[in-house]
Protein backbone atom coordinates (compact mmCIF):
# COMPACT_ATOMS: atom_id res chain seq x y z
CA UNK A 1 0.00 0.00 0.00
CA UNK A 2 1.24 3.59 -1.21
CA UNK A 3 0.06 6.04 0.82
CA UNK A 4 1.11 8.64 -1.45
CA UNK A 5 0.02 7.20 -4.11
CA UNK A 6 -3.18 6.99 -2.71
CA UNK A 7 -3.48 10.47 -1.37
CA UNK A 8 -3.05 11.41 -5.23
CA UNK A 9 -6.12 9.44 -5.92
CA UNK A 10 -7.78 10.98 -3.40
CA UNK A 11 -6.87 14.48 -4.17
CA UNK A 12 -7.90 13.74 -7.95
CA UNK A 13 -11.26 12.26 -6.85
CA UNK A 14 -12.05 15.32 -4.00
CA UNK A 15 -11.19 17.70 -7.21
CA UNK A 16 -14.25 16.09 -9.24
CA UNK A 17 -16.00 16.49 -6.23
CA UNK A 18 -16.20 12.00 -5.66
CA UNK A 19 -14.60 12.00 -2.74
CA UNK A 20 -13.55 9.06 -1.02
CA UNK A 21 -13.81 6.47 -4.10
CA UNK A 22 -10.69 4.80 -2.23
CA UNK A 23 -12.39 3.68 0.28
CA UNK A 24 -15.47 1.74 -2.03
CA UNK A 25 -15.77 -2.00 -2.29
CA UNK A 26 -14.17 -2.44 1.58
CA UNK A 27 -10.78 -3.62 -0.42
CA UNK A 28 -8.35 -0.70 1.54
CA UNK A 29 -7.98 -1.21 5.45
CA UNK A 30 -6.40 1.74 7.10
CA UNK A 31 -5.32 2.16 10.66
CA UNK A 32 -6.45 5.21 12.40
CA UNK A 33 -2.52 6.20 12.14
CA UNK A 34 -2.45 5.86 8.59
CA UNK A 35 -5.79 7.46 7.63
CA UNK A 36 -4.05 10.92 9.29
CA UNK A 37 -1.42 9.94 7.57
CA UNK A 38 -3.06 10.02 4.16
CA UNK A 39 -4.97 13.40 5.01
CA UNK A 40 -1.89 14.80 5.51
CA UNK A 41 -0.51 13.50 2.81
CA UNK A 42 -3.39 14.78 0.99
CA UNK A 43 -3.27 18.68 2.54
CA UNK A 44 0.74 18.55 1.20
CA UNK A 45 -0.46 18.23 -2.15
CA UNK A 46 -2.66 20.69 -1.58
CA UNK A 47 -0.43 23.04 -0.36
CA UNK A 48 2.32 22.23 -2.91
CA UNK A 49 -0.12 23.56 -5.88
CA UNK A 50 -0.67 26.61 -3.84
CA UNK A 51 -3.84 26.48 -1.54
CA UNK A 52 -3.27 27.66 2.03
CA UNK A 53 -4.27 26.07 5.36
CA UNK A 54 -6.85 28.75 7.02
CA UNK A 55 -7.51 26.54 10.12
CA UNK A 56 -8.49 23.38 11.32
CA UNK A 57 -11.18 21.27 12.90
CA UNK A 58 -12.33 18.56 15.58
CA UNK A 59 -15.63 17.01 15.18
CA UNK A 60 -17.62 14.45 17.14
CA UNK A 61 -17.05 16.46 20.08
CA UNK A 62 -20.89 15.76 21.20
CA UNK A 63 -22.61 12.64 21.86
CA UNK A 64 -25.01 13.73 19.14
CA UNK A 65 -23.32 13.64 16.51
CA UNK A 66 -20.77 10.35 17.85
CA UNK A 67 -23.87 8.46 17.72
CA UNK A 68 -24.78 10.11 14.26
CA UNK A 69 -21.42 8.61 12.70
CA UNK A 70 -21.26 5.95 15.15
CA UNK A 71 -18.24 7.01 17.13
CA UNK A 72 -17.14 7.03 20.44
CA UNK A 73 -13.70 9.45 19.59
CA UNK A 74 -13.35 13.22 18.05
CA UNK A 75 -11.93 13.72 14.71
CA UNK A 76 -9.57 15.87 13.33
CA UNK A 77 -9.06 17.66 9.73
CA UNK A 78 -7.83 20.62 7.82
CA UNK A 79 -9.77 23.78 6.62
CA UNK A 80 -8.16 25.57 3.90
CA UNK A 81 -8.51 29.14 2.61
CA UNK A 82 -10.04 27.98 -0.67
CA UNK A 83 -13.37 26.31 1.02
CA UNK A 84 -14.40 29.75 3.49
CA UNK A 85 -17.28 31.49 2.05
CA UNK A 86 -19.19 34.63 3.55
CA UNK A 87 -22.61 34.80 5.01
CA UNK A 88 -24.99 35.17 1.97
CA UNK A 89 -23.09 33.24 -0.12
CA UNK A 90 -24.85 30.92 -2.75
CA UNK A 91 -23.44 27.87 -2.77
CA UNK A 92 -22.95 24.96 -6.30
CA UNK A 93 -24.55 21.80 -5.29
CA UNK A 94 -22.57 20.07 -8.18
CA UNK A 95 -19.21 20.70 -6.00
CA UNK A 96 -20.36 18.63 -3.19
CA UNK A 97 -21.58 14.76 -2.86
CA UNK A 98 -24.17 14.42 -0.12
CA UNK A 99 -24.07 18.10 1.21
CA UNK A 100 -24.97 18.70 4.75
CA UNK A 101 -24.40 21.16 6.98
CA UNK A 102 -23.71 22.06 11.16
CA UNK A 103 -24.12 25.20 13.21
CA UNK A 104 -21.31 25.41 15.90
CA UNK A 105 -18.78 27.77 17.44
CA UNK A 106 -15.26 28.89 15.74
CA UNK A 107 -12.41 30.85 17.59
CA UNK A 108 -10.03 32.93 15.76
CA UNK A 109 -6.36 32.36 16.98
CA UNK A 110 -4.45 35.52 18.49
CA UNK A 111 -1.07 36.04 19.33
CA UNK A 112 -1.15 32.82 21.30
CA UNK A 113 -3.41 29.90 22.02
CA UNK A 114 -3.70 30.85 25.52
CA UNK A 115 -5.11 34.53 24.72
CA UNK A 116 -6.86 33.06 21.67
CA UNK A 117 -10.59 31.83 23.00
CA UNK A 118 -12.15 35.09 23.18
CA UNK A 119 -12.82 35.70 19.91
CA UNK A 120 -15.72 33.00 19.46
CA UNK A 121 -18.63 33.40 16.53
CA UNK A 122 -21.03 31.27 14.98
CA UNK A 123 -20.22 29.18 11.43
CA UNK A 124 -22.02 26.97 9.05
CA UNK A 125 -19.78 23.85 8.52
CA UNK A 126 -20.26 22.02 5.17
CA UNK A 127 -19.41 18.26 4.75
CA UNK A 128 -19.79 15.48 1.88
CA UNK A 129 -21.84 13.63 3.98
CA UNK A 130 -20.95 10.00 2.24
CA UNK A 131 -19.28 7.05 3.33
CA UNK A 132 -18.27 4.37 0.71
CA UNK A 133 -17.40 1.49 2.94
CA UNK A 134 -19.11 -0.83 5.18
CA UNK A 135 -16.72 -1.07 7.54
CA UNK A 136 -14.14 1.04 9.13
CA UNK A 137 -16.27 4.44 9.37
CA UNK A 138 -13.34 6.19 11.56
CA UNK A 139 -10.42 5.41 9.09
CA UNK A 140 -12.71 6.34 5.89
CA UNK A 141 -13.82 9.82 8.01
CA UNK A 142 -10.32 10.67 8.44
CA UNK A 143 -9.12 9.90 5.57
CA UNK A 144 -11.32 11.87 3.89
CA UNK A 145 -10.05 14.74 6.07
CA UNK A 146 -13.43 14.27 8.22
CA UNK A 147 -15.72 14.85 5.37
CA UNK A 148 -15.02 19.02 5.68
CA UNK A 149 -16.26 20.46 2.51
CA UNK A 150 -15.95 24.06 3.64
CA UNK A 151 -17.21 27.22 6.36
CA UNK A 152 -19.63 29.56 6.03
CA UNK A 153 -18.35 32.67 7.95
CA UNK A 154 -20.04 35.59 9.95
CA UNK A 155 -20.53 38.78 7.75
CA UNK A 156 -18.28 39.86 10.62
CA UNK A 157 -16.28 38.97 13.80
CA UNK A 158 -16.63 42.44 15.27
CA UNK A 159 -19.18 40.49 17.75
CA UNK A 160 -16.98 38.00 18.94
CA UNK A 161 -17.30 37.28 22.41
CA UNK A 162 -15.97 35.39 25.33
CA UNK A 163 -16.72 31.83 25.41
CA UNK A 164 -17.94 32.56 29.08
CA UNK A 165 -21.00 34.32 27.63
CA UNK A 166 -21.97 31.40 24.97
CA UNK A 167 -23.62 29.64 27.92
CA UNK A 168 -26.59 31.90 28.03
CA UNK A 169 -28.09 31.28 24.77
CA UNK A 170 -29.05 28.96 22.50
CA UNK A 171 -27.30 28.13 18.49
CA UNK A 172 -30.14 26.85 16.20
CA UNK A 173 -30.20 25.92 12.58
CA UNK A 174 -32.92 27.07 10.29
CA UNK A 175 -33.53 25.52 7.04
CA UNK A 176 -35.74 27.03 4.67
CA UNK A 177 -37.44 29.22 7.60
CA UNK A 178 -37.69 25.58 10.11
CA UNK A 179 -36.13 25.67 12.87
CA UNK A 180 -33.81 21.79 12.44
CA UNK A 181 -32.23 21.91 15.99
CA UNK A 182 -31.15 24.04 18.66
CA UNK A 183 -28.96 23.96 21.54
CA UNK A 184 -28.05 25.50 24.73
CA UNK A 185 -24.42 26.96 25.31
CA UNK A 186 -23.85 25.20 28.87
CA UNK A 187 -20.82 23.72 27.86
CA UNK A 188 -19.86 25.75 25.15
CA UNK A 189 -16.89 27.14 27.24
CA UNK A 190 -15.53 24.05 28.32
CA UNK A 191 -15.99 22.41 25.05
CA UNK A 192 -14.16 25.51 22.94
CA UNK A 193 -11.16 25.08 25.74
CA UNK A 194 -11.10 21.28 25.13
CA UNK A 195 -11.12 21.40 21.59
CA UNK A 196 -8.47 24.19 21.24
CA UNK A 197 -6.17 21.49 23.64
CA UNK A 198 -6.77 18.75 21.53
CA UNK A 199 -6.44 20.23 18.27
CA UNK A 200 -3.18 21.77 19.64
CA UNK A 201 -1.54 18.42 20.84
CA UNK A 202 -3.05 16.76 17.60
CA UNK A 203 -0.50 18.82 15.79
CA UNK A 204 2.22 18.58 17.90
CA UNK A 205 2.34 14.60 16.83
CA UNK A 206 2.45 15.73 13.75
CA UNK A 207 5.08 18.31 13.96
CA UNK A 208 3.11 21.27 13.50
CA UNK A 209 1.24 23.69 15.06
CA UNK A 210 -2.03 26.19 15.01
CA UNK A 211 -0.98 29.81 14.04
CA UNK A 212 -1.85 33.35 14.30
CA UNK A 213 -4.93 34.17 11.99
CA UNK A 214 -5.76 30.83 11.39
CA UNK A 215 -9.70 29.62 12.50
CA UNK A 216 -10.77 26.50 14.69
CA UNK A 217 -14.02 24.80 14.44
CA UNK A 218 -14.51 23.33 17.42
CA UNK A 219 -17.08 20.95 17.01
CA UNK A 220 -21.15 20.81 16.96
CA UNK A 221 -23.75 19.88 19.70
CA UNK A 222 -26.12 19.66 16.93
CA UNK A 223 -25.93 16.97 14.25
CA UNK A 224 -25.56 17.17 10.85
CA UNK A 225 -28.50 18.04 8.57
CA UNK A 226 -28.45 17.22 4.62
CA UNK A 227 -30.11 19.92 2.60
CA UNK A 228 -31.12 20.45 -1.10
CA UNK A 229 -30.10 22.75 -4.12
CA UNK A 230 -33.22 25.53 -3.28
CA UNK A 231 -32.77 25.06 -0.03
CA UNK A 232 -31.82 28.19 2.53
CA UNK A 233 -30.01 27.61 5.66
CA UNK A 234 -29.49 29.81 8.46
CA UNK A 235 -27.29 29.16 11.93
CA UNK A 236 -28.50 31.73 14.51
CA UNK A 237 -27.22 32.69 17.69
CA UNK A 238 -28.00 35.77 20.21
CA UNK A 239 -26.92 39.27 18.74
CA UNK A 240 -24.88 37.84 16.09
CA UNK A 241 -26.81 38.37 12.37
CA UNK A 242 -28.00 34.95 11.20
CA UNK A 243 -25.13 33.48 8.88
CA UNK A 244 -26.88 32.26 5.70
CA UNK A 245 -26.12 30.29 2.98
CA UNK A 246 -28.23 29.44 0.13
CA UNK A 247 -27.68 25.77 -1.93
CA UNK A 248 -28.28 26.97 -5.70
CA UNK A 249 -31.20 25.45 -6.88
CA UNK A 250 -29.94 23.58 -9.74
CA UNK A 251 -28.17 19.96 -9.60
CA UNK A 252 -26.72 18.28 -13.08
CA UNK A 253 -27.23 14.54 -12.47
CA UNK A 254 -23.58 12.55 -11.60
CA UNK A 255 -22.18 10.58 -13.43
CA UNK A 256 -21.01 8.02 -11.08
CA UNK A 257 -22.83 6.07 -8.73
CA UNK A 258 -22.93 7.24 -5.10
CA UNK A 259 -23.74 5.10 -1.84
CA UNK A 260 -24.88 8.12 0.93
CA UNK A 261 -25.15 7.06 3.94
Amino acid sequence: MDLAQLAQRQLDDFDAHHPGLIFEGDSLSLTQAEAYDLQFKVAALRESRGEQVAGYKIGCMSETVRRQLGLNHPVFGHVFQSELHSSGCVLDPNCYEGLAIEGEFAVRIGEDIERSVSPAFPVIELHNYIFRSSTGAAQELIGNNAIHAGVVLPATESFSIDPEDLQHEPISVWINGELQGTSDGSAAPEVIGAALLSVTRHLERFGSCIKKGQIVLTGSPLPLYRVEPGDQVEVRFWRFPPVTASIMNRVVASVHPTAHV
